[in-house]
């Protein structure tokens, strides 16, 4: 079930994270198309982008472009998802990765994410938070390796998987 409540806010709230086997990604058919779409664009080399067009439908919702931005050293969103919008309240467009974390979260993150960069593979975790009312939610979501000049790590494509978005745990 999506989150429609506003109070119900992802931001600042703690986390769990749960790498899970790329070779699951089959459970989850949507992430498993936007993979295969970005494995056919990243044959000879990272892509820039990803255009959403390409995507399938149901996973336009859920998909943000986040770019590395050297002026501020951060990972700036470039654009972002309506689910991700939904779940904080707000546009997230032009925030900072520094602001959505709690600062104890904040150094785990970018070391996750930068090792992902590095190994220029896409990444499949399950994400759980606590909501302002302590209830426990989940998502998949997939994280796709992109780059500016085809060499370097610099942008990535952040996919929440629209059917595991909101998902109570437990009661």
């Amino acid at each position: 079930m999506p989150l429609h409540n506003l109070s119900e806010r992802l931001l600042t709230m703690p986390r769990l994270h749960v790498p899970v086997a790329l070779e699951d990604i089959d459970g989850y058919p949507t992430l498993a198309r936007c993979l295969a779409v970005w494995r056919k664009h990243s044959a000879d080399r990272l892509p820039a982008t990803i255009d959403p067009v390409e995507m399938p439908v149901e996973a336009i919702k859920g998909i943000s472009l986040v770019d590395w931005d050297p002026k501020i050293e951060d990972w700036v969103i470039r654009l972002s998802a309506t689910l991700m919008d939904q779940g904080h309240g707000r546009s997230m467009t032009g925030t900072r990765m520094l602001d959505i974390y709690r600062d104890e979260e904040y150094a785990g993150v970018r070391e996750r994410l930068q090792t992902t960069l590095e190994a220029g593979e896409p990444s499949l975790a399950r994400h759980e938070f606590v909501g302002s009312r302590n209830r426990r939610w989940a998502y998949m979501r997939l994280i796709l390796p992109l780059s500016s000049d085809g060499t370097k790590r610099d942008r990535y494509c952040l996919i929440y998987d629209p059917a595991s978005f909101g998902q109570r745990v437990g009661t």
